[in-house]
């Protein structure tokens, strides 16, 4: 689990999206899959679930798509709050720590 994250964790989308069906329909919008820690090779995936409004990490495993070790690290109910509260993630999700900047920006709407 990363630092700032939700204490509960799924060990992979497919796990994640069995708990909540409306994951696995809902609309998603992708954040990148190239977020990193310094000092890490592991990419991670952010995605927000448009019907769940749970903003979250996944470590990007490969080319397949598939990740695991499954986070939520916000819940915003609407798109216009994602936005709001990662302007100019685009810039960002390929620096050496990118994700420390998401984990500081979702740290006060951590989820416990």
């Amino acid at each position: 689990m990363i630092a700032g994250t939700s204490g509960t964790t799924w060990a992979d989308e497919v796990a994640f999206v069995a708990e909540d069906e409306r994951r696995g329909r809902s609309d998603q919008l992708d954040l990148g899959a190239t977020w990193r820690e310094a000092g890490s090779n592991d990419a991670w995936r952010l995605a927000w679930v448009r019907d769940t409004g749970e903003l979250y990490l996944c470590r990007a495993d490969g080319y397949d798509g598939t990740c695991t070790d499954v986070s939520v690290v916000a819940v915003l109910p609407r798109e216009a709050d994602v936005d709001e509260l990662l302007e100019g993630w685009r810039d960002l999700r390929t620096e050496p720590d990118g994700l420390s900047w998401v984990l500081r920006r979702t740290a006060p709407l951590a989820v416990a």
